[in-house]
């Protein structure tokens, strides 16, 4: 795994040191918990959609009304980000568990309430999520996560590329391995040598594994724990969309 001194590890504690706002007494207002609450629902809405889209939740309520209802409820507490500071769990599974628990509560008040407008409504809301469809949702759910890390590392390392005055060896990487031209084809559209775009693609996915490790260590995933999280994230890739 590349050095970590590619980088500055600004990002490795970003959302740390945001939600560690929360427990100053000067903090005004917190627009550092702010901020972290908006990278949660940016980074994690979508996938958390996608999860209950694949079990029998989904005949609860639309995934997505659930997910905003869940960020609603439990991040307008100024400590549920603070709790998973201290749980020692990755955000991910932090948010997984929580969902999950807070939908399954959703039920059943949903429940009571049938069963006090109308008799015999409660079994349409007795829903649970086990055996193999939990293993599918799961598997769903770290694909889209794989995903928005990903583009959120690719979005970390060409800014800096443009920040470094090198925004072509960014452009050479996203023609070859996101357009999927030929490093020859590359060559010939930038007027430049394919040496220079094979050796602009080998740097790009160098710092792109610096900046998998920094968002994985923001999100709380632990140092020993970190080369496999990054070989997860490979393999989601390259097994395309099978889920």
């Amino acid at each position: 795994m590349p050095s970590d001194e590619l980088f500055p590890t600004t990002r490795a504690t970003w959302l740390m040191d945001r939600i560690s706002d929360v427990a100053r007494v000067d903090a005004p207002a917190s627009d550092g918990l702010r901020e972290a609450r908006e990278h949660v629902m940016r980074r994690y809405y979508e996938p958390l959609a996608a999860y209950l889209s694949a079990t029998s939740y989904r005949d609860v309520d639309a995934p997505a009304a659930l997910v905003a209802g869940f960020f609603v409820d439990r991040l307008s507490d100024d400590t549920y980000l603070v709790a998973w500071k201290s749980s020692g769990l990755p955000l991910r599974k932090w948010l997984v568990n929580g969902l999950l628990f807070w939908v399954r509560t959703e039920v059943r008040r949903r429940r009571r309430t049938m069963e006090r407008e109308q008799a015999g409504g409660a079994a349409a809301l007795a829903l649970e999520v086990s055996g193999s469809a939990a293993l599918h949702a799961e598997r769903v759910f770290e694909r889209e996560w794989a995903r928005s890390i990903v583009s959120d590392a690719c979005e970390l390392v060409a800014e800096r590329l443009v920040a470094e005055g090198l925004a072509d060896r960014w452009q050479h990487f996203r023609r070859h391995v996101l357009d999927g031209l030929s490093y020859e084809e590359v060559a010939h559209e930038s007027v430049c040598e394919a040496r220079e775009v094979r050796n602009a693609c080998r740097l790009v996915r160098a710092r792109l594994e610096v900046a998998l490790v920094e968002l994985l260590r923001a999100e709380g995933v632990r140092e020993g724990d970190l080369a496999t999280e990054v070989t997860r994230i490979h393999l989601h890739f390259k097994n395309g969309d099978e889920a």
